[in-house]
């Protein structure tokens, strides 16, 4: 057992008589569901569920159109939506008012305050407390002992304003872009959480840097997951034809342009190759219209697909790909979760030198890191791996073996579960 988690074991002790307890209700609060993309919150969700722990998830937008994996089936029935302007809402709002007219101003002015260069995420934020106060409400209505945040944006508040409100235990998983595009309220929302979960080191530093009072030993590094024991190691792949993979969205700050870019370089070097690109976005017409001027007819858009499709792909793919670079507005990647399942699945992978992707991707070990943006040494890399695939699959193997000692979901889920229990409400 890590010291981490002896630490954890030691603090979860009960209210009543001593005894260590387990947390039975948690809440989760999720932006969209189901999100095709956002399959590590799933494969949370169901470990929690197996573990025997009762969640209800409860996502901010109405219930989206996109795939729910056949693997977190069961997340439908712990989902729950409270529109924004709903009999639900209003009548938390109201009671609030009556019953803690200065915690709901203290509230309002601090948000105001916190956002007066950012008048959009304002309102937004406003706008929100309505929905958190009915969402704290059901919560302290079914016996919820803690309340979760995936994300520190608005699931984040949500938290936050549930703890001032009705007192109840919360934390917050930081990712990526919800900490990088602005800090502006991070101050109150990580640092009045019982603890902040982050995925990475490098979001570690980067909030302790840039968030002031936060402290080192309330923030611990749970890596996004996979579930291994769903996940074949696969044998070596064929590379005839050399297959490359790309999933996820298509906008800016996935950078799949600098994959058709890079493909257009070296195809000719490349030989008989295939590229499948796997996912949607507000690119997807232009990027398709990119590779026809570049004369790819080698490029498949296959659009989104489910998971069991994703890791039929995966079986195929030669190498897995995942160019990113830092969008607009700072957004950007915490770790690529198809990272994590390309070498769970043994096939090699490439991916760009940002925030935390260096502690999977170990160039010479696990993978290869370009710098954000740079075709040629993403040519370069391609080409590495059709000319020596003996040699990356060796690091595709190496990968999955840090998958497994750092990026596995039952361990890490545990490990959530154990830092929930030392934190329940009263």
């Amino acid at each position: 057992m890590s010291k981490m988690s002896k630490a954890i074991d030691g603090q979860a002790i009960g209210h009543a008589g001593g005894t260590s307890r387990k947390i039975k209700r948690l809440a989760v609060i999720v932006v969209e569901y189901p999100k095709a993309t956002e399959t590590f919150i799933l494969r949370d969700l169901m470990v929690f569920h197996r573990a025997g722990v009762e969640v209800d998830l409860h996502h901010l937008s109405p219930f989206g159109t996109d795939v729910l994996h056949g693997f977190a089936a069961a997340t439908r029935d712990m989902a729950h939506y409270t529109p924004f302007l709903g009999a639900a809402a209003l009548g938390a709002t109201f009671r609030a008012l009556l019953r803690h007219p200065l915690t709901f101003l203290t509230i309002v002015w601090t948000i105001f305050w916190a956002y007066l260069s950012r008048p959009k995420w304002m309102f937004k934020t406003l706008g929100l407390i309505p929905k958190a106060l009915a969402i704290g409400e059901h919560a302290k209505r079914n016996g919820v002992e803690h309340v979760h945040g995936e994300f520190a944006g608005h699931p984040g508040a949500t938290g936050w304003i549930i703890n001032r409100f009705f007192g109840i235990p919360y934390s917050v998983s930081c990712r990526a872009h919800d900490i990088f595009r602005t800090q502006a309220l991070l101050d109150r929302k990580l640092g009045e959480a019982a603890f902040v979960r982050t995925i990475s080191a490098f979001n570690k530093d980067f909030l302790l840097k840039k968030v002031p009072g936060l402290q080192a030993d309330n923030i611990h590094v749970i890596h996004s997951s996979v579930d291994l024991n769903a996940i074949a190691a696969l044998d070596p792949p064929s590379n005839d034809p050399f297959t490359i993979v790309y999933v996820g969205s298509l906008q800016i700050r996935k950078g799949v342009d600098v994959l058709l870019n890079a493909l257009a370089q070296a195809s000719d070097a490349l030989g008989d190759w295939r590229c499948e690109i796997i996912g949607s976005g507000p690119l997807e017409d232009e990027l398709k219209q990119m590779a026809a001027t570049l004369n790819l007819d080698r490029v498949t858009f296959r659009g989104q697909q489910p998971f069991e499709e994703v890791s039929d792909a995966m079986e195929r793919a030669s190498v897995c790909v995942a160019p990113s670079i830092i969008g607009p507005d700072g957004r950007t990647e915490g770790i690529p979760n198809v990272m994590i399942e390309a070498l769970a699945h043994q096939r090699p992978a490439i991916s760009s030198n940002l925030s935390g992707i260096p502690e999977l991707l170990r160039p010479g070990q696990t993978g290869w890191l370009t710098e954000a943006g740079n075709v040629d040494q993403f040519a370069a890399a391609l080409l590495d791996i059709k000319n020596d695939p003996a040699r990356a699959y060796e690091m595709a193997k190496a990968g999955r073996q840090v998958v497994a000692e750092e990026f596995d979901v039952n361990a890490n889920a545990m490990t959530q579960i154990k830092l929930f229990s030392a934190h329940l409400a009263s």
